[in-house]
């Protein structure tokens, strides 16, 4: 008796891993046609605070696919899309990415992108410049 109630605790902890294993998956999502401009952001912003980047990834690009045209909101996902490459520590694509966002700043129609994703990008390419974040204490 004892020793199938070892083995029956030991397939519970086993099935268990596997479905908590199976929940962390970060894989493809499939992003519905329908979705918002606004609906995207939100459902990249809570993917981003789950710290599920490629999740986040998935609907930003989306949101830059199905909205070209969209310049002002344009730029606040390509400045999302750059901050998350910096959150994984992929610092080679998310330099190149601010940098790409900021040479925007210098172009024809710049006074229709609003300035904050442009700061923030000055600002990390700062910190990443000083080594990390947090910033270090002066």
């Amino acid at each position: 008796m004892r020793h199938c109630t070892r083995f029956a605790l030991a397939a519970v902890v086993a099935m268990f891993s596997v479905l908590a294993f199976a929940g962390c998956r970060t894989g493809p999502v499939e992003i519905p046609e329908g979705l918002t401009q606004a609906e995207l952001f939100q459902r990249g912003q809570e993917a981003l605070d789950a710290n599920r980047y490629e999740v986040a990834l998935q609907y930003y690009e989306t949101f830059l696919e199905r909205f070209p045209d969209d310049r002002a909101n344009g730029a606040e996902a390509r400045y999302e899309i750059a901050f998350i490459h910096y959150k994984m520590d992929d610092w080679d694509t998310a330099r190149r990415l601010f940098n790409q966002l900021i040479a925007d700043y210098d172009g024809e129609d710049a006074e229709e992108l609003p300035a904050w994703p442009r700061v923030l990008s000055l600002r990390i390419l700062e910190i990443m410049d000083q080594g990390g974040w947090p910033p270090p204490r002066r």
